[in-house]
């Protein structure tokens, strides 16, 4: 049964009363409940869940072969009928919470949702954190059978070995030759029987070498040739390095593997569907984009999904360790748990389509399949090495090697080249890239989105509402000619009246506390990326804005040029404000520099990354937050509609560039990066970023770079010491330099020491 099959239950599902496995042809009852098919194996059964119906958990997907179940969400299980077979250990969630939840489903059937929502009592609510989701990974059966093959295949490679200080007689060398092909059978039998996934080597490539060399030690054996005890010899050391390696690989996936089922068991749970009457249970599987769910304190959240009504707090991903606030408009993450209050939220992602599982659980996009550096290292196993071997045979036999001699010599190369560990050494290291992303909130669209952060050269800032908080404060308010301080705040809090800028909050804030009345202005104009320009109330031309808005209207600056350049040095944005064609006052903002941010721009630096700043402020105000972060490629005075373009010509002149930036305010720069890292966008449907945040951390997106790039620059290393060695050591064997047997050896060190990397890589 596939692992799809399994677990969307095709072919077998589990008893809804007692668990027991049957065929859903040929089940003694069946019964459509809550919107699903139940299947009973008797009718005891179908009576028993009859009598209970909500006190029966929800069926959950059948076992994938060669992958632990995921463990079972709910109430604990009835006893199973006499004879029938006892339901695996469930997890009780059975707390006030979601007694709750199941009052919520009987009182929104006979009357309107909302309302009744409200009228029932609220579960006390706990500051800390939720306990982790633990996921029991036990080995599959088939793993004490085929760590007894691996062990047979080891021992008997061993004793061929030992033989050989027996003596030389024809029988020993037969019985050396009896051992290593016994061990070739274990190995090769444990390869084709064992569940594969498909990151591993090719079980037919990985048997070729072994079965050739066994079949050289019995041809040589039987026609008497002196090199049988050369062949025997390397057909046992083939097999005991090949069990070597499958061991030690399977022991380097266990901690991903167990990572990967917790995430499985994690999204496997019940969710709420609301219908026209109320709300329904179904497995999260079921869930379709488009739904409406209800999610309430203490639920794992299904799907990724948009919050349409309500608010509340939510840890935002599995293993958040802090709450955020959520509103109606926000995304939430599937895994991620509600801390408090109840919301209602439509479907965005379901299935394997879901954030968390897209590069973790979905063959056609898994990204330890289709990274380039892991398909490398998987192709370069199973087809490379036909090439490798080849060049050896034909090196072998232009040295004037004998047909036995360049056999030898092309199983040797082809164990090398065709090795086990080469095939998965990087897909490992991607593996683990990802889910410590996951661990953090932070999603790679697609393995091709992490790839290209890897290689990313240059890592730009967009400066306001990610470096900077992005809610400024009024610092300085002065006045010119006459005018009092009041009367340019009432102009500029009149302009901006009608904005819903930081900048336009930032004053109307400041008006409100002031108890300034802003000036009623008619026909206000927004100019991006510049400013206001309208008519104030004594009908007198207005304009609020850059230094750039007053050129563009023919506006002096002169009077309060040396106090403008002051002000910008000290980090603030200006505001100058002209009324009737001259500069009658100016406005300072002051922006708070986001938490972090100096780690962030630290990050970068790190891995080698230029970091660049783009802004629409002044220059004098750029360099002054350049100076604070130690970022010295500096960008000013690019409006938010031409940031796209900034962005262009910087690819254009040969960087791979990286635009760390808030949608929809930095769409524009975002679009044209190589690699676009959006914060506050896991999980949405809205855009198509390379990398997707589920918070606002800057941090997290220079992390995410970061591991990018040591992701690939250490693939690169390992695939060299697993692979590149197969080519001096065939070289030096085809010309006679080097026993046939070594050349094995030597590339399974490297590998070894390759795997040995991965493992203690942090």
């Amino acid at each position: 049964m596939t692992a799809a099959s399994a677990v969307f239950g095709e072919a077998t599902r589990p008893c809804s009363t007692c668990g027991k496995m049957v065929d859903p042809l040929r089940a003694e009852r069946v019964a459509f409940v809550r919107e699903r098919f139940r299947y009973f194996c008797s009718a005891a059964c179908r009576e028993r869940y009859a009598n209970d119906v909500y006190a029966t958990p929800l069926p959950v997907p059948a076992p994938r072969v060669g992958h632990t179940p995921a463990p079972r969400i709910g109430p604990t299980p009835l006893p199973a009928a006499r004879g029938g077979t006892p339901d695996p250990p469930a997890i009780n969630l059975a707390t006030p919470e979601a007694e709750a939840s199941r009052a919520v489903a009987e009182v929104a059937r006979t009357a309107s949702l909302g309302e009744e929502l409200e009228r029932l009592p609220r579960p006390r609510v706990s500051t800390s954190p939720p306990p982790p989701v633990v996921a029991h990974v036990s080995e599959p059966r088939t793993a004490s059978a085929s760590g007894l093959l691996l062990l047979l295949a080891g021992l008997g490679g061993v004793l061929s070995m030992g033989l050989v200080l027996a003596g030389g007689s024809r029988a020993v060398l037969a019985a050396r030759v009896v051992l290593a092909a016994v061990a070739c059978a274990a190995l090769v039998t444990e390869r084709a029987t064992s569940p594969r996934d498909p990151a591993e080597l090719n079980a037919a490539v990985f048997a070729a070498a072994p079965v050739a060399a066994a079949g050289i030690a019995w041809g040589t054996l039987v026609l008497g040739d002196a090199r049988a005890s050369e062949a025997a010899l390397l057909t046992s050391v083939i097999v005991c390095l090949g069990a070597l390696s499958v061991a030690l690989l399977r022991r380097a996936r266990r901690p991903v593997d167990a990572a990967r089922e917790r995430l499985l068991a994690v999204m496997s749970t019940v969710a709420r569907r609301v219908v026209d009457d109320g709300t329904v249970e179904a497995h999260a599987l079921d869930l379709r984009p488009g739904e409406e769910i209800l999610v309430e304190t203490g639920d794992v959240i299904p799907a990724d999904a948009t919050v349409t009504a309500g608010s509340g707090a939510v840890y935002p991903w599995l293993d958040a360790k802090t709450t955020h606030a959520v509103r109606e408009g926000d995304t939430l993450l599937a895994g991620g748990r509600v801390a408090e209050g109840r919301l209602r939220a439509i479907v965005g992602w379901s299935g394997e389509d879901r954030a968390f599982l897209r590069l973790t659980h979905d063959a056609r996009r898994r990204a330890d399949l289709l990274a380039p550096v892991a398909r490398f290292g998987r192709l370069y196993a199973e087809r490379g090495a036909l090439l490798v071997t080849g060049l050896a045979a034909l090196t072998a036999f232009a040295a004037g090697l004998d047909g036995i001699d360049i056999l030898l010599v092309a199983v040797a190369v082809q164990a090398a080249a065709a090795h086990p560990i080469t095939a998965q050494v990087a897909s490992l290291r991607v593996a683990r890239t990802v889910l410590a992303a996951l661990y953090r909130g932070i999603v790679f669209r697609t393995a091709e989105a992490l790839d290209r952060a890897g290689r990313v050269t240059l890592g730009v800032f967009c400066a306001r509402g990610t470096l900077l908080l992005g809610e400024p404060e009024v610092a300085t308010l002065e006045a010119f000619g006459g005018h009092e301080p009041p009367d340019v705040l009432a102009l500029v809090a009149g302009a901006e009246s009608g904005e819903h800028r930081p900048v336009a909050s930032a004053v109307m804030r400041t008006a409100r506390t002031r108890g300034v009345r802003p000036d009623a202005v008619r026909n206000p104009r927004v100019e991006p990326g510049l400013g206001v320009t309208a008519i104030a109330s004594n009908g007198q031309p207005l304009a609020v804005g850059t230094r750039a808005l007053l050129l563009h209207e023919h506006v002096s600056v002169g009077i309060a040029e040396r106090r403008i350049q002051e002000l910008e040095s000290m980090g603030q944005t200006v505001l100058l404000v002209a009324l009737a064609g001259r500069l009658v006052g100016l406005v300072g903002l002051q922006d708070g520099m986001r938490p972090g941010a100096r780690a962030a721009v630290q990050h970068l630096l790190d891995a080698g990354l230029e970091p660049a700043l783009l802004s629409g402020d002044a220059r004098e105000t750029c360099e002054a937050l350049g100076r604070a972060l130690a970022i010295d490629h500096l960008r000013p005075e690019v409006s938010p509609a031409d940031r796209g373009d900034e962005i262009r010509r910087l690819v254009e002149g040969g960087a791979t560039v990286a635009v760390i930036g808030q949608s929809p305010t930095d769409d524009a720069a975002l679009a044209a990066a190589d690699v676009a890292v959006a914060l506050r966008s896991a999980g949405s449907t809205s855009a198509d970023w390379g990398v997707e945040l589920a918070t606002d951390d800057v941090r997290d997106a220079a992390f995410a770079l970061h591991s990018a790039r040591d992701c690939l620059r250490h693939a690169r290393v390992d695939l060299a010491l697993t692979g590149l060695p197969a080519f001096p050591l065939a070289a030096l064997a085809a010309l006679g330099m080097l026993p046939a047997v070594w050349v094995p050896v030597l590339a399974t060190a490297g590998s070894v020491l390759a795997l040995g990397r991965g493992n203690t890589a942090t």
